[in-house]
Formats: structure tokens, C-alpha cells, sequence
């Protein structure tokens, strides 16, 4: 591999490593792309979401207030009973002493009452009217003494009752106190997981923000990549298109070099043939010859056909052709634009576009020059050339060098 040849390589590697290069951050960018649409998709639900959860609990905030403004009111009211509860029992306990003097007023008089009987008793027959009234206020002292025992024993369960009630009262008013105390704390949580929630609502709200912004920018990085692997790839269109130039340059360079090479050749190989002393005006070839040849060549097109353009082929037939007619001296063929597809011996012509020769075997003709000094050999010969056909179309062209001498060989 030449010089030349590598540094097209690596231009050609480079240009093919920046498009795939560029292709795939492309690539990548589509997918921070999609993902930042995701990402800002699944904010905005977290924002809703955290929106809706502020209000749920900005009203149960107002619940939890409203609850505890109750609960502060039952409390009172509990106290308030408690209260009552305790003016009802000292009220009992003085209805209770009410009761003792009651009592002890009823055994009081029913002594008196003993005591008015007796002396009833002692008066005889004075003294009756005074017993039946003695009788009677002990029938009411006695009276007066159950029903202060009955009063007593209502008042008993009544107190009892109003102790049983103020101890679940009391019970009552501790829990509620408990719970109060715990609802604050919960209020005082809630109000601090509010002002938290506000501050994630804000962040989240910004990050949805930034988030659309990033997907905005995504998107504009996106389409900049995908311009740019546009002008990749034209820049690779770009870098085959002026590798193909070199290459045609570099073989236009080189097909000078050897026009030069051959000129110089032939320069000298012409001064050098025009100290010989030959005669070419002079030289003849039986036309028995060329038309012989011409036969040959016509069946070979008819039987090997050369219209593939292959240059192993042609090698192959166009050897065999020369090996086997010794009057031959050169044979070749060419492509409609002037180039060698194989030449014996080579050529040392780079184009033949401009020779007789070929313009007319390329329109058609069969064509016969006159005795020249041959390019190839450099001795005296006639050019005998036709027309390589594909079916009806002309596709190429076909020629060999007869070499004539002053006694030419009959065939």
C-alpha cells in the first residue's frame, strides 16, 4: 500500500468514525431526551399529587382545629359539671346533717312521748286525754324517724351515684385533656409536614420547570445533532467524492508519467530506428495475409466472444490467439473509452482513443493500416483492427501488429 493510498484510508476511516461517532451521540441524546420527557411527565404528576395532598391536608388541619375547638369546649363543660357535681354533694352532705337533727329531734320526742305516757298513766283518769295525744306524737316521731332512715338511704345511693358519675366525669376530662395535648401535637405536626409539603410543592414546581426547560434544551441539541449528522454524512459524501477526484488525479498523474515514460522511449527508440536503413514505403505484405488475418480474427469474436470486458478472459483467448499465428507480433483489446483491457506485449500507450485504428474498429469498421513502425515492437508492421460487438452494439475493440519484413513469410 502506498503512501498515498494510506492516507486515503485513514481520511476515509476518520470520516466514517466521526459519522458513527455523531450518529450515536445522536442516539444518546434521543434517549436523555425521552428520558427527560419522563422525568418532567413524572414531575408534573408529583406536583399535582403534592397540590391535591396540600389541600387533603390543609382540610384536615381544619378538621383536627375544629375537633380540638370541641374537644376545649367539652373540657370546659366537664369542668363545669365537676363543678356542679361538687355543689351537689356538699348540698347532699347538708341535707344530711338536715337529716341527723331531724332524727335526732324524732328520738327526742318519741322519749318525750314515753315520757308523757307515764305520767299519763300515774294521772289516772286525769291524765287519759293527755295519752292519746303522747300516742300520737309518737306515732309521728316514729314515722318521722323511718322516713328520715328512707331519706337517708336516697341520699346514701344519690351520693354514691354523683361519686360513681364525677369519677367518670374526672375519667373522662383526664382523656379528654390526653387527647387534647395529643391533637395538639398532631396539629403542631401537621403544620410543620404543611410547611415542609409547600417547600417540596415549590421544588417539585421548579423542578418541573427545569425539567421542561431540559427537555426544551434536549430537543433543540437533538435536531442540532441531527443537522450535524446530516452534514456528516454529506461530509462523507463530500470526502468519497474528493477521494474519487485524487484517485482519478493520481491515475491522470500516473498515466502522464507513463505517456512521458513511453514518449521518452519512444523518442529514443526513434532516433535510434531512423539510423537503420529500411525502406517502409517500400515494404509490402501479400493481401493474402490480411485477409487471412482478418478471417481469424472474425471467427475468434464468433467463437470466444470478448464482449464480457474481462481481462483474465481476454488474457487467456488473446495468448492463445497469438501463440497459435506467428505472423502476429502484438495483440490487444480495448474498452469504447480508448483504455487497454489487455495488451501482448504491453502497451505502452495509455489511451488509444485518438489512433486510426481504434475510431474506425470502434464505429464498425474492420480497418487496415499502411506499413508503420510499431509502438510496441518498434519494427515495421501493419495494424489490422475490428469491432468487439455485444448483439448489435459495438463494446469494444480488438487489434493485432502483422510484421513485415523486406521478404515476407506466405501463410
Amino acid at each position: 500500500m502506498t503512501c498515498y493510498e494510506g492516507k486515503q484510508n485513514r481520511t476515509i476511516g476518520k470520516s466514517l468514525l466521526q459519522l458513527i461517532y455523531t450518529q450515536e451521540v445522536s442516539e444518546k441524546m434521543r434517549m436523555i431526551e425521552s428520558a427527560a420527557k419522563e422525568i418532567s411527565a413524572a414531575s408534573e404528576e408529583i406536583h399535582v399529587s403534592s397540590q391535591q395532598f396540600s389541600k387533603d391536608l390543609i382540610h384536615s388541619w381544619n378538621s383536627l382545629k375544629k375537633l380540638r375547638d370541641e374537644m376545649e369546649k367539652l373540657r370546659a363543660h366537664h369542668a363545669v359539671l365537676l363543678e356542679q357535681m361538687n355543689s351537689l354533694v356538699s348540698r347532699s352532705q347538708e341535707i344530711n346533717q338536715i337529716l341527723s337533727v331531724i332524727g335526732e329531734i324524732s328520738q327526742k320526742t318519741s322519749i318525750l312521748a314515753l315520757n308523757a305516757n307515764i305520767e299519763a298513766a300515774r294521772a289516772g283518769e286525769h291524765g287519759k286525754g293527755f295519752s292519746v295525744v303522747a300516742n300520737e306524737i309518737g306515732t309521728l316521731a316514729s314515722q318521722t324517724s323511718k322516713a328520715v332512715q328512707q331519706t337517708r338511704d336516697i341520699l346514701s345511693f344519690v351520693q354514691s351515684e354523683i361519686a360513681s358519675t364525677t369519677d367518670v366525669v374526672k375519667e373522662e376530662t383526664q382523656q379528654i385533656e390526653a387527647e387534647s395535648i395529643e391533637m395538639l401535637a398532631i396539629i403542631g405536626f401537621l403544620d410543620s409536614l404543611q410547611r415542609k409539603l409547600d417547600h417540596i410543592t415549590t421544588m417539585v414546581s421548579n423542578s418541573v420547570q427545569a425539567a421542561n426547560a431540559q427537555s426544551d434544551s434536549v430537543e433543540e441539541i437533538a435536531r442540532l445533532l441531527d443537522h450535524i449528522t446530516d452534514l456528516a454524512m454529506e461530509n462523507k459524501e463530500l470526502v468519497n467524492r474528493v477521494i474519487m477526484d485524487m484517485d482519478e488525479q493520481h491515475e491522470s498523474i500516473e498515466k502522464i508519467l507513463l505517456i512521458n515514460e513511453a514518449l521518452e522511449s519512444t523518442s529514443n527508440e526513434l532516433q535510434h530506428s531512423i539510423g537503420k536503413d529500411y525502406s517502409i514505403a517500400a515494404v509490402s505484405l501479400d493481401e493474402t495475409v490480411i485477409k487471412n488475418i482478418v478471417g481469424k480474427i472474425s471467427r475468434l469474436l464468433q467463437t470466444c466472444p470478448l464482449h464480457h470486458m474481462d481481462r483474465e478472459h481476454h488474457q487467456r483467448l488473446l495468448d492463445d490467439f497469438l501463440q497459435s499465428n506467428h505472423e502476429i507480433e502484438a495483440v490487444w483489446s480495448n474498452r469504447l473509452d480508448g483504455t487497454f483491457v489487455y495488451s501482448n506485449p504491453p502497451a505502452r500507450l495509455v489511451n488509444a482513443k485518438a489512433r486510426p485504428w481504434f475510431i474506425e474498429a470502434s464505429e464498425g469498421r474492420t480497418y487496415v493500416s499502411d506499413p508503420y513502425t510499431s509502438a510496441l515492437t518498434k519494427r515495421p508492421c501493419i495494424t489490422v483492427s475490428a469491432p468487439i460487438y455485444d448483439h448489435d452494439r459495438v463494446v469494444g475493440v480488438i487489434g493485432v501488429d502483422l510484421s513485415i519484413e523486406a521478404n515476407p513469410r506466405q501463410i
